[in-house]
C-alpha cells in the first residue's frame, strides 16, 4: 500500500498525467457536490416537489434538445490528430448548434402547446417556449468543455465550473425567497449556468478562441470534416438522444401513466443524490480516461486492456461504499436533511441505487464505442435499454403497482440492462468476460446483502 500511494503521488506532481489530470477534475466535481449538497438543503425549504416535477418535465425536454443541437460532433473533437482538421471540426459543430436550435424554437413557437397536450404535458405551459433557448445555451457550453477537453485545461475547468455553479445556486436561492417560489427559478438558474461557465471557459482557458476564430475554411474542407466524422451524427448521436431518453423517462412518463406531479417530484429529488457519484466519477474519471485511452488505442492495445480492468475494479469498490449508505440509511438521510414531505424522495433512492451501481461503474468506460469506433454497437445498446425501460414502466402501471413498487421494477430491468453493458465493453477489448461475471457478482451480492441486513434488522 505504500509503494502504490508513492506511485500515486508521483504521479501527481507529474504535469498532465492521468493522474494529476484525474485529481482536477475529482476536485472540481467534489467542490461542485459540496455545493450542492448545501443547496439541497436550502432549496428543499422554498421549492416544492410538485414544482421540482414540473422542472423535471421541463429538463426532459432540455436534456433532449440540448444534447441533440450538435448532432454529436463535439464528442469528436479528443479524435483529430491535426489542429487544422480540428478546426474545422470546431467550425462545423457550431454552426450546425446554431442551426438546429433556431429549428426547434421555429417548432416550439408554431407546434409547442400542441406537442406538451399530445404527450400528457400540459402543466409545462408557456415554459415549453424557453425549450429551445435554454438548449442552444447547453449545446454551446457542451462544445466549449469537450473544447477544454482536448486543449487538457482541466485545471481551467475545475475553477471556473466550480465558481459559476456556486454562483448559480446562489441566484436559485434568491429568486425562490425574494421573487418567486416557482419553476421560474430553476429554468433561469439553468440557463444561467451554461451562459456563464461557457463565457469563463472562452475569455480565460481557451487560449486558442480568437486564434480558432481567425481561420477560414471553404465549404468543401467542413464537408470533407463531416464525412470524416460521421459515424458520430449517424451512431453517437442517436445513442446518446436515446440514452438522455431513456435516463430521463419516468419524469416523462409518470404523469401520463397516472401518478402526479409530487411523485415525480420525488423521483426526481431522489437523483440529487444518485447522481453525485455519477458526477464526481464521471467528469473526474470519464473525461481523463477517454482522453488516456484513445492515446493507448492507437498505440499499446495491451495497455489499454490493463487500464481499463484496474479502473473497472476501483469503481467497484468505490460505488458499493456509495451503494451500501444509500440502501442503509436512504430514507433517514432525506428525513435528516430535508423536512419529512421529501421521505419518498429517500426511499426511492434506495431502491434506485441497485441499477445506479451498475450504471456507475459502466459509465466512464462508455467512451471505449467511440474510441475503437464501435458506434453502431453503442446505438444498438441505448435502443434495447429504451425499450426494456418503457416496458418496465408501461407494464408496471398496467399491473396497477403503486409509485414505489414501480420503481421497484423500473430499478431491477436497468440493473440487469447495465450488468450486461459492463460485460459488452470488455468483451470489445477481448478481456475474459467469465472474470469479469464473477469478480462483479462475487463482489455486489455481498454487499447489496449486508446492506439490507443493516436496514432490516439493525435499523429498526
Amino acid at each position: 500500500m505504500y509503494q502504490r500511494f508513492l506511485e500515486i503521488w508521483r504521479s501527481l506532481l507529474v504535469r498532465n498525467s492521468f493522474v494529476q489530470n484525474s485529481a482536477w477534475m475529482f476536485a472540481s466535481s467534489g467542490i461542485s457536490i459540496l455545493i450542492q449538497f448545501v443547496f439541497f438543503y436550502i432549496l428543499s425549504r422554498i421549492y416544492s416537489p410538485e414544482v421540482y416535477g414540473l422542472f423535471a418535465i421541463f429538463n426532459f425536454y432540455i436534456g433532449i434538445v440540448g444534447n441533440a443541437v450538435s448532432l454529436g460532433y463535439n464528442q469528436a473533437f479528443v479524435l483529430p490528430k491535426k489542429e487544422r482538421e480540428f478546426s474545422g471540426l470546431l467550425r462545423l459543430t457550431i454552426w450546425i448548434t446554431l442551426l438546429t436550435s433556431s429549428i426547434f424554437f421555429l417548432i416550439s413557437l408554431l407546434f409547442g402547446k400542441s406537442l406538451m397536450h399530445f404527450f400528457g404535458h400540459d402543466a409545462l405551459g408557456n415554459w415549453v417556449y424557453w425549450i429551445a433557448p435554454v438548449s442552444l445555451l447547453m449545446g454551446l457550453d457542451r462544445i466549449t468543455t469537450d473544447w477544454a477537453i482536448r486543449n487538457k485545461e482541466f485545471r481551467g475547468q475545475t475553477l471556473w465550473s466550480t465558481t459559476t455553479t456556486l454562483g448559480a445556486k446562489i441566484f436559485n436561492t434568491f429568486y425562490g425567497m425574494k421573487i418567486s417560489p416557482t419553476a421560474a427559478g430553476l429554468v433561469f438558474t439553468t440557463g444561467l449556468q451554461y451562459l456563464s461557465r461557457m463565457i469563463a471557459f472562452c475569455v480565460f482557458i481557451l487560449k486558442d478562441f480568437k486564434v480558432q476564430f481567425a481561420l477560414r475554411f471553404s465549404i468543401a474542407e467542413l464537408k470533407s470534416v463531416a464525412r470524416n466524422y460521421k459515424e458520430f451524427p449517424l451512431y453517437i448521436y442517436w445513442g446518446n438522444l436515446i440514452n438522455i431518453l431513456s435516463n430521463n423517462l419516468p419524469a416523462a412518463l409518470l404523469t401520463p401513466l397516472g401518478y402526479t406531479l409530487g411523485e415525480v417530484g420525488y423521483y426526481s429529488y431522489s437523483l440529487i443524490v444518485l447522481d453525485l457519484p455519477i458526477r464526481l466519477l464521471g467528469a473526474g474519471v470519464s473525461s481523463v480516461y477517454m482522453q488516456k485511452a484513445a492515446d493507448l488505442a492507437q498505440h499499446r492495445m495491451e495497455d489499454l486492456v490493463k487500464q481499463t480492468w484496474r479502473l473497472y475494479k476501483n469503481m467497484v469498490f468505490v460505488c458499493l461504499l456509495f451503494s451500501v449508505v444509500i440502501i442503509a440509511a436512504g430514507e433517514p438521510l432525506y428525513l435528516l436533511l430535508l423536512e419529512n414531505e421529501w421521505a419518498e424522495a429517500g426511499r426511492v433512492a434506495e431502491v434506485l441505487i441497485i441499477f445506479y451501481f451498475f450504471r456507475m461503474i459502466s459509465s466512464p468506460l462508455s467512451s471505449l464505442f467511440s474510441i475503437l469506433r464501435k458506434e453502431n454497437q453503442f446505438f444498438i445498446f441505448q435502443i434495447a435499454l429504451t425499450i426494456v425501460r418503457i416496458l418496465s414502466m408501461i407494464i408496471g402501471a398496467w399491473c396497477g403497482l403503486n409509485f414505489l413498487e414501480l420503481m421497484w421494477a423500473y430499478s431491477l430491468a436497468n440493473a440487469l440492462m447495465y450488468f450486461i453493458f459492463c460485460v459488452w465493453i470488455f468483451r470489445l477489448i477481448h478481456y475474459p468476460m467469465m472474470k469479469l461475471i464473477v469478480f462483479t457478482l462475487v463482489t455486489s451480492l455481498p454487499a447489496f446483502a449486508l446492506a439490507y441486513l443493516i436496514k432490516f434488522v439493525l435499523l429498526k
